[in-house]
């Protein structure tokens, strides 16, 4: 995934500004940053989701390159990926299962029962699986919400992006546990991942560390903090 030159605006105030970036597989990157810094709105931008006054964002999709959106109007589907938004947009009437047979779905993954078992089963969701979203803990309901968008990484054998925007916030210790180990597993099988952060623990997966404020980006080598973590096995994978 490659971010070039990418100015965005929330109204008259320019909340990026010719932003350079660029994630590689098996990589994980942490955006780090105060509150308002501009980190969602990169993550949205990289995602498609909003209007970019100037610049593009461009996703591989095996040998080609897509723009997913520029600043000349040019807007095209990302090639499959893994979501997670600070508002999950989880509808509460959908059941567990549902939800991500659906976040599944979208992203080209399609249906597989017995790894959804699986997942649910390792996320401490499965005797949930039939009840409504409406029904769940806060701390349930974003464990779901981060299974979403881990899930199409973990059933692909092909290098996917996964964007997480505050992935451990609202999860107990055995949640952030196992997210971490989620997000070393995806890293080592090739997948890209970039999340915000301001989980130290989490940060200490990602091969680097991005600095997002004043509407600029200030890089940093993470150094072989992921490597030295225990390697994790995903139980669907």
């Amino acid at each position: 995934m490659h971010v070039a030159g990418v100015e965005v605006r929330r109204g008259p105030r320019t909340v990026l500004s010719d932003v350079d970036f660029r994630l590689l597989e098996g990589e994980v990157v942490a955006l780090e940053g105060p509150n308002g810094s501009g980190k969602t709105t990169l993550l949205e931008s990289c995602a498609g989701i909003l209007p970019l006054t100037s610049g593009s964002v461009t996703w591989r999709d095996g040998q080609a390159e897509v723009i997913v959106r520029d600043s000349e109007g040019r807007r095209n589907e990302p090639p499959p990926m893994g979501l997670t938004l600070q508002s999950d947009g989880m509808c509460g009437e959908e059941t567990v299962e549902e939800r991500l047979l659906l976040s599944l779905t979208v992203s080209g993954r399609g249906q597989n029962a017995g790894a959804v078992s699986q997942m649910l089963s390792e996320w401490g969701l499965e005797h949930r699986r039939a009840d409504r979203v409406s029904h769940l803990s806060g701390g349930q309901r974003r464990r779901l919400a981060v299974l979403c968008g881990l899930a199409p990484a973990a059933l692909s054998a092909d290098s996917m992006v996964v964007l997480l925007d505050e992935p451990s916030e609202g999860l107990d210790d055995a949640g952030r546990e196992l997210l971490s180990g989620w997000l070393r597993a995806l890293a080592g099988a090739g997948h890209g991942v970039v999340l915000a952060t301001h989980d130290a623990g989490i940060a200490r997966c990602a091969d680097r560390m991005v600095r997002v404020g004043d509407g600029h980006l200030e890089e940093s080598p993470r150094g072989p903090a992921r490597a030295s973590l225990p390697s994790y096995q995903i139980q669907a994978s």
